[in-house]
């Protein structure tokens, strides 16, 4: 009888330690953190969380690409802020570059202007395209090149992109404002404006 009770006391430990044991190796994830993060990296903090630093965002790329006749290119610093998980309202300096030819005469301009936009992600159109966004804009240029007459139209563009907050992005867009017959050309070889560029740090 006592050898009896003696197994069932050692089955009764035996299955004790089996159960505990796996709680004996276990161990808590680990979560790496950078110096000074607020929380896990894997998550992203919510935009009411960060300074105002944090929410500054800074950039560049190349705007107005048309080859041919006209030809324009722009190089485009730009500085952003982020209004919200999805929003950001930025400003921005182009220099373009314009050239074309009219009945064998050619005419350049070097064109300096501002420009204020607003990018918006959209879910629905990220799952199209992959981090889409809508994006609009409106510039202003002044023709710095000496010895020349004449205005630009300030451009008005409105369209899509794809690329995201941070890194290289693509925008296709169309110029509200653009016309060829108006007394004031624009500055883009088109009504079709594409930019490459974005925010890096």
């Amino acid at each position: 009888m006592k050898i009896f009770m003696m197994n069932r006391i050692a089955v009764l430990i035996l299955f004790s330690f089996l159960a505990y044991t796996p709680n004996l190796f276990a161990q808590d994830p680990i979560v790496i953190k950078e110096e000074g993060a607020r929380g896990d990296l894997d998550i992203e903090p919510d935009v009411s969380e960060l300074s105002f630093r944090e929410r500054l965002h800074f950039g560049g790329g190349v705007t107005g690409l048309s080859f041919g006749n006209p030809t324009s290119i722009g190089i485009s610093p730009m500085a952003g802020y982020l209004l919200a998980k999805n929003t950001i309202l930025g400003l921005g300096m182009t220099y373009q570059y314009y050239s074309a030819s009219y009945a064998g005469f050619k005419a350049t301009s070097n064109l300096l202007g501002e420009r204020i936009f607003v990018r918006q992600q959209i879910p629905a159109l990220s799952a199209l395209i992959g981090q889409g966004y809508l994006t609009a804009q409106l510039e202003n240029f002044n023709n710095m090149s000496p010895g020349t007459t004449g205005g630009y139209s300030n451009p008005f563009l409105v369209g899509v992109g794809i690329g995201s907050r941070i890194g290289i992005n693509l925008s296709l867009m169309y110029d509200l404002n653009y016309s060829e017959t108006s007394g004031k050309q624009s500055p883009y070889g088109s009504a079709i404006v594409v930019q490459v560029g974005g925010f890096f740090f």
